[in-house]
């Protein structure tokens, strides 16, 4: 039987018995040296981490490996949006407000976290800057949404129909791209179900390629400013949402 699927023994992952025979607890305590605390800001780690996939999605060997990175670095893209805002209502919402955006046991839509923000943040005799839906980067940031929202909770099949094309039948099929579509099928196959209107990332995971991932990323980058603008520049001020404070812990300061 292979070792990942064997139970816990001396020397194993979630034994309580080293191989040496000695109790952990019996051990001598080891000199960790010196010891730093820092305070993470989830929405930096995942942006950096979506960054990586992004630039190796670029170097990729080959369409369906550059798609698959492509993939995960929208993925993190999104997660870090998530975690910008929900971290912003810990950090600078009002007492009394900021579970309306921060408590995981009963979640907002992202979309209304982002809209909602600047109001859980700012006092109440300040007025926020207005929220326009329809201006950029609004609407380019509400497809990004749905695009990540599709994969997550794909809809019925009706909904999920991608088309491939080739110059031969026994050819390499590559996703179909709008103005692609033949004369024949412009009746069932829509534009629009090809591909988001306003940012042009495709509605089918598989045609995702880093050039949609450079759009994803401007539209995502856009949307933090104009957040940020609408909070008066305290979301991004001193880069605050990037800042991971580090201090020693051990030895303490006064330590001879």
């Amino acid at each position: 039987m292979p070792d990942d699927f064997s139970e816990p023994g001396p020397g194993r992952p979630g034994s309580s018995r080293p191989a040496n025979g000695v109790s952990v607890a019996s051990r001598p305590e080891e000199d960790p040296g010196w010891v730093i605390e820092t305070v993470v800001s989830p929405f930096h780690c995942l942006y950096q981490d979506a960054l990586h996939f992004h630039t190796q999605s670029r170097l990729a060997y080959s369409e369906a490996e550059a798609s698959r990175l492509a993939r995960a670095a929208l993925m993190l893209y999104v997660a870090s949006a998530e975690a910008l805002v929900r971290q912003a209502a810990v950090e600078l919402g009002r007492p009394e407000l900021r579970g309306l955006l921060a408590d995981p046991s009963r979640p907002l839509p992202l979309a209304e976290a982002w809209r909602l923000l600047p109001a859980i943040v700012a006092d109440p005799d300040v007025s926020t800057q207005p929220f326009n839906p329809e201006q950029p980067p609004w609407p380019q940031f509400a497809e990004l949404l749905m695009l990540e929202t599709s994969w997550v909770y794909p809809g019925p099949p009706s909904t999920r129909r991608a088309y491939y094309h080739s110059p031969r039948r026994d050819g390499d099929y590559e996703p179909m791209q709008p103005h692609q579509v033949p004369t024949s099928l412009r009746r069932a196959v829509k534009a629009d179900s090809l591909s988001y209107p306003r940012t042009g990332l495709p509605r089918d995971p598989y045609a995702l390629r880093p050039r949609h991932l450079d759009t994803a990323r401007g539209v995502l980058d856009a949307a933090v400013e104009a957040l940020d603008r609408r909070m008066g520049g305290v979301l991004c001020q001193n880069k605050r949402h990037r800042m991971e404070p580090t201090r020693v812990v051990s030895p303490p300061p006064d330590a001879s």
